[in-house]
């Protein structure tokens, strides 16, 4: 079973899992027998929510390998959307300040900081894994982009300011 298939398979025993718990929690609701209570508490702690925590865990395992195209943005990408992030802070710190109110600013003043923040860089890597065989061995590789975040944006801010 690739891990495509398993991952559709976790989320169906999730969906079958939760629509038990809420059944489960519904007849404690409605029930007024105080041991039929205890007897239902006892299966959701003992059964239900154990598989729920596994099948989770599993979940969290797989969605990055089905969805990892999906967030990675490229120095391209990102760029532009920089650019527009800081021209759109630029123009509303233009505005009178009485016509905002002062948690917009304090959310200005918190990304002019982050934009402006180049010697605070936050540490960045690409970890890549590729299975060499399945559930055995794989093969790790870890690189470290912070140096080229940071020499990208220092030269769009040299580009702004001329």
């Amino acid at each position: 079973m690739n891990n495509n298939q398993r991952f559709n398979v976790v989320v169906k025993h999730l969906k079958t899992l939760n629509e038990r718990l809420d059944m489960f929690e519904d007849e404690i609701n409605i029930t007024n027998s105080v041991p039929q209570k205890f007897e239902l508490q006892k299966k959701i702690d003992q059964e239900i929510l154990p598989r729920i925590c596994r099948y989770e865990a599993e979940y969290w395992e797989l969605y990055p390998q089905k969805y990892m195209e999906a967030i990675i943005i490229s120095d391209d990408e990102a760029q532009p959307k920089l650019l527009q992030i800081e021209q759109a802070v630029e123009s509303i710190e233009h505005i009178p300040n009485t016509e905002y109110p002062d948690e917009l600013l304090l959310l200005l003043q918190d990304i002019r900081a982050k934009l402006n923040d180049l010697d605070k860089s936050a540490a960045a890597k690409l970890k890549v894994a590729l299975p060499l065989i399945p559930a055995i061995a794989s093969y790790e590789l870890e690189m470290d982009t912070e140096g080229v975040m940071y020499k990208t944006w220092k030269g769009v801010l040299n580009l702004l300011r001329k």
